[in-house]
């Protein structure tokens, strides 16, 4: 019989802002723990939140073992790690104030807005650890803000937002941002022409990699139900597209290992390498049934069993700066669109609700609603331009995707 101990501790504080100001603030501190027991191939699992009786628990976890569920894979063992990248942030109790300030000046600098939303400080604990020897703890610390933004005069709940996500806070460059980004939602201009333009996403954007996550589903992969089922090991896309499953704190701030324990090599593993299909993503489970490569993409609640989950994605940076991929052209910065989607086919179509005209250094201004399409093997294939080396903002990680589409006005 193996024991086996999932932890997650998150301690966060929220503020939250309403018309510019800050509303009210909001603290927690949940810990949350899963036990595991794994015994002739089979395991038990339960749960809990906060303070806990051990032996009751691990009563719990055993009395699962009855209910027969199969799990036939060897638990992880025999390797300990450690990863920490806290670091001092801002002063939780200099927090509100500085949080009071920063929106005193946005209301001076843009008063033909409303500010709304949130901020957020998190500290982040987990840790995997069982009696065959394995003891993984990852620690972090970040700070969110995800400030929405309305002209008083807009009937719009919303009319946009400016985020980011990181390990570093500056007041000044906050500012900077909020400014660049309002002030050129103030100015509205055309598009330079219809057609194919370069169209531009920040690389945590979801919408353009969401058949490549449903095609490279290891379950999708083995049944054959995926557009890339036959396509292992064949040159499919642009050959400067490499698309990783990544359990990387320098990419995103994420844990370092899987829900099964799974490590990879820097962090990383290539499900696509230079256009090469070179594997879906899988746990344990899913690359034993259908004898795949082990990706280590287990997920599930921490009083679950592990099971597949939806991999954190990056696409690998080139040697270039988002002003030189664009090599002179304007781009099309999406930043908001909601309803867009792909065919099972793989074409791609989606509504821009608001988009900026770029030229690789500025928002030059607002452009009209637009439509942007393609399909799966272009975007990441012969209309694939490439990653940026520059991020979107100084304070995060994120960087510039762009890939030629067809952009049209609604």
């Amino acid at each position: 019989m193996i024991k086996e101990k999932y932890i997650e501790r998150i301690k966060e504080t929220t503020i939250n802002v309403t018309q510019t100001k800050i509303d009210s603030i909001r603290q927690k501190d949940i810990e949350k723990t899963g036990l595991r027991i794994y015994k002739d191939g089979y395991i038990g699992y339960v749960g809990t939140l906060g303070k806990y009786d051990e032996a009751e628990l691990e009563k719990r976890a055993i009395d699962g073992l009855n209910n027969k569920i199969p799990y036939e894979y060897k638990p992880e063992g025999n390797f300990k790690k450690e990863e920490d990248f806290t670091s001092e942030i801002i002063n939780k109790d200099k927090l509100v104030d500085e949080f009071d300030e920063l929106l005193s000046i946005i209301r001076k600098e843009q008063p033909e807005f409303y500010f709304s939303n949130k901020l957020y400080l998190i500290d982040a604990e987990f840790n995997l650890q069982n009696d065959n020897g394995l003891d993984l703890r990852y620690r972090d610390r970040c700070i969110i803000l995800g400030l929405i933004f309305k002209e008083k005069t807009s009937i719009n709940i919303m009319d946009g937002f400016i985020t980011f996500e990181g390990r570093h806070y500056n007041r000044d460059l906050v500012i900077e941002d909020i400014n660049k980004t309002c002030n050129a939602y103030k100015n509205k201009v055309e598009l330079p022409k219809e057609g194919k333009l370069p169209v531009i996403f920040a690389s945590d954007e979801s919408l353009p990699f969401i058949k490549l996550i449903q095609a490279l589903n290891g379950n999708n992969f083995g049944t054959e139900s995926s557009l890339l089922s036959d396509k292992m090991g064949k040159k499919i896309f642009n050959e400067n597209f490499t698309l990783y499953q990544t359990n990387n704190p320098n990419d995103l701030i994420v844990p370092f290992f899987d829900k099964e324990g799974v490590i990879n090599e820097n962090y990383r593993y290539a499900l696509i390498e230079n256009g090469v299909i070179k594997s879906p993503y899988t746990d344990k489970k899913t690359a034993h049934k259908y004898n795949l490569p082990l990706t280590g993409c287990a997920g599930g609640e921490y009083d679950s069993m592990p099971s597949l989950g939806t991999p954190r994605l990056k696409v690998k940076e080139s040697e270039k700066t988002i002003k030189e991929l664009l090599g002179g052209q304007m781009g099309v910065f999406v930043i908001v669109t909601s309803g867009g989607d792909f065919t099972p086919e793989g074409n791609f179509g989606a509504p821009v609700q608001l988009a900026y005209l770029f030229d690789g250094e500025k928002f030059i201004g607002r452009l009209p609603e637009l439509n942007i399409s393609s399909n799966v093997f272009e975007m990441f294939g012969d209309s694939f331009v490439g990653v940026s080396k520059d991020t979107v903002n100084p304070l995060s990680n994120n960087r510039y995707l762009v890939m030629n589409m067809k952009v049209s006005k609604i």
